[in-house]
Parts: structure tokens; C-alpha cells; sequence
């Protein structure tokens, strides 16, 4: 399988995407290829550091770079030989199977709505994200900030299937992200999405609140995009906090305490909150396989965003999803 990756993209580019690159294809267990996108003489130059395979790892020249100067909707217009462009055409065209990125997130959904469209029947994309320590995913983290009913159903059923086939979770549990667990709690929107959501879908269990993320009682919690946005946001600061503090602890010298055992202990536990143990998040319900990182991504993060794309080509998961809204279209519009 080919998966273009933006070598552009993200605050660290290109060395950081470059490396991530170069791990993913010796990591890989399957024969992994990569297209890395962007100005040819600085890809090669990091390249050639870290000793490469050309047949496994090559450039696709694109002269130009996306930056917060440009809105997201005027980038595919403005910038067409944008390295964030370019892969998303090479992906429309067949030419790979996947897109990974650390742009701009809003320069991402829109350039992919525009050169990929939707999968039919899908009425809103979103954006999901794993969250290992909790086993669950999220959606949606960033791509609407304003939803209806039908929109959160339709997450609901495109974060299902991802379960399905990224962690083999049959017949996922859902929730309803809220303020309280009874069905009339909330916006107007979230009062009718639990009414729709608990016609529609058998594994529905109700509204959760966020401090139950973590008690493994669902698999796929749905929300807006402002709202999961905000707390993913949120838990990424708090937990870049508790690191600082422990860190600092263990580090004192005042401490009287076994500080190598704790800090290992304190480092395992930690990694599983961290978003470069998944790598980025799947743009949902476009016709292609799009992965969108962290722009503070480092390597590690990179190479576990490519390898988890990688695995979600061989798990057909855009034609999963596009069975799985095409059988609720019509329970959607029943309800």
C-alpha cells in the first residue's frame, strides 16, 4: 500500500514528519510505501541524513506550503501546489491509498471536501480521535461546532465501524456525551439526538457524562465539535501539567523515595494519555482514508499516525463506513 504524507505540515516539518516516515516504513509489518509531499531539496536533505530506501520512501515535488495566512477554504484555489494539496489530489487520483498530515486541521477538512466530496448519505464529516487510556473514541473533536440530531446519529454510526475494524469491538457501546445522564438533559439538539439515537442504534446506552470516560462502559462517545475539541484540548493541557508536577517532584532532591521505580511507574502510565500513542485523528465520512496529526507532533507520533492509516486501508474502512450510513439513511429519515 502507498499512503501520501505531508512532509510540510505541522511545527517541526519537515525533519520531524521526515523521520516519523523513515520508522513507520521499518516498522511496518506489511509492505508499506510512502510518498512524502513537499519542497524536494529540503525532504531529500533529511532524508539523507537518516539513510533511506528510495523504492520504499519518494518525493512528490509540491513548491508550495500552507500557512495561517491563507483561510481554509481559499487553499485549494490559492495554493494548488500546496504539499497539502498535493496529497489529497494524489489520494483523489488513485495514486495512494491514504493521506496523513500535521497542517492545519481547517485546511484539511476543506481541501478533502472539496477534492474528495463525501461518502453519500454522509451530511456532515467529523473528526474522531482514540483515546487509549480510555478505549474509547470520540467524535467529533474539531469539524462542527454546530449539529443536529441526525449529525450525532451519523458520528455515532461512522465511529462504530471504526471500532469495529481498528479494535475489533463488534458491536460497540455508545454514548451521548452531556451534562447528566437523564434523556431530557442538555440542548435542544442533544434532548432529540438521545430521542434518535435510542430508536436507531441497539447499543445505544444513554447519555454519560465526562468524568465516566473512563469507567469503560462505552466504546464510541459522540458530541459536537466544539464541545470535544474543547475537552480534548483540555485533557492534553492537564495532562502535560501532571507530568510537569511529577516530574518535579521526582526530581527533587528533597524527596526521600525509590525515584527510579516511580518515574518508570509515573512514564508507562502516562504515555496511555498522551495523543502520540495513536498519532492523529481520522477525518470520517470523506471518500478517502485522512489522518490528521498533531501540528506539535513529534516522530513517534508521526510513525504511529502512518501505521494505524496503514491499517485502516487493510481494514477497508471507508467502504465499512459507507455500508454502515447507507443502511441508516432511511431509519434517519423514518425518525
Amino acid at each position: 500500500m502507498i499512503i501520501a504524507v505531508d512532509a510540510m505540515g505541522g511545527d517541526h516539518a519537515p525533519p520531524v514528519i521526515v523521520q516519523g516516515a523513515v520508522q513507520a516504513v521499518a516498522e511496518s509489518k506489511d509492505k508499506l510505501q510512502i510518498i512524502l509531499t513537499g519542497k524536494k531539496q529540503k525532504i531529500q536533505k533529511e532524508l539523507e541524513k537518516l539513510g533511506w530506501n528510495k523504492n520504499l520512501i519518494k518525493i512528490h515535488s509540491a513548491s508550495q506550503v500552507v500557512d495561517s495566512t491563507v483561510r481554509p477554504s481559499q487553499v485549494v484555489k490559492q495554493l494548488p501546489d500546496s504539499s497539502l494539496v498535493q496529497g489529497i489530489k494524489l489520494l483523489k487520483e488513485g495514486k495512494v491509498d491514504a493521506f496523513v498530515s500535521a497542517g492545519s486541521t481547517g485546511a484539511i477538512l476543506s481541501s478533502a471536501l472539496l477534492l474528495l466530496g463525501r461518502i453519500k448519505g454522509v451530511r456532515r464529516p467529523a473528526i474522531s480521535v482514540y483515546l487509549p487510556a480510555s478505549g474509547l473514541v470520540m467524535c467529533d473533536v474539531g469539524a462542527n461546532t454546530e449539529v443536529k440530531a441526525h449529525h450525532l446519529l451519523q458520528f455515532a454510526i461512522m465511529a462504530s465501524e471504526y471500532m469495529n475494524h481498528m479494535h475489533c469491538i463488534e458491536e460497540p457501546k455508545v454514548g451521548l456525551l452531556n451534562i447528566g445522564e437523564e434523556a431530557n438533559k442538555g440542548r435542544e439538539e442533544y434532548v432529540k439526538a438521545h430521542s434518535l439515537l435510542s430508536k436507531v442504534l441497539p447499543n445505544f446506552k444513554g447519555n454519560v457524562e465526562a468524568r465516566d470516560l473512563f469507567k469503560g462502559k462505552i466504546d464510541v462517545v459522540v458530541c459536537d465539535g466544539f464541545v470535544g475539541n474543547n475537552l480534548l484540548k483540555f485533557a492534553e493541557g492537564w495532562i502535560h501539567h501532571v507530568r510537569g508536577e511529577v516530574t518535579s517532584q521526582l526530581t527533587s532532591e528533597e524527596k526521600n523515595m525509590d525515584k527510579s521505580a516511580l518515574n518508570d511507574i509515573f512514564t508507562d502510565i502516562i504515555r496511555e494519555y498522551e495523543y502520540e500513542e495513536s498519532g492523529g485523528c481520522f477525518l470520517l465520512g470523506v471518500k478517502g482514508i485522512c489522518m490528521i496529526c498533531h501540528g506539535a507532533s513529534p516522530a513517534r507520533a508521526i510513525k504511529n499516525a502512518i501505521l494505524s492509516t496503514a491499517q485502516s486501508v487493510k481494514e477497508n474502512l471507508v467502504e465499512s463506513i459507507r455500508t454502515g450510513i447507507s443502511l441508516s439513511v432511511a431509519q434517519i429519515e423514518k425518525n
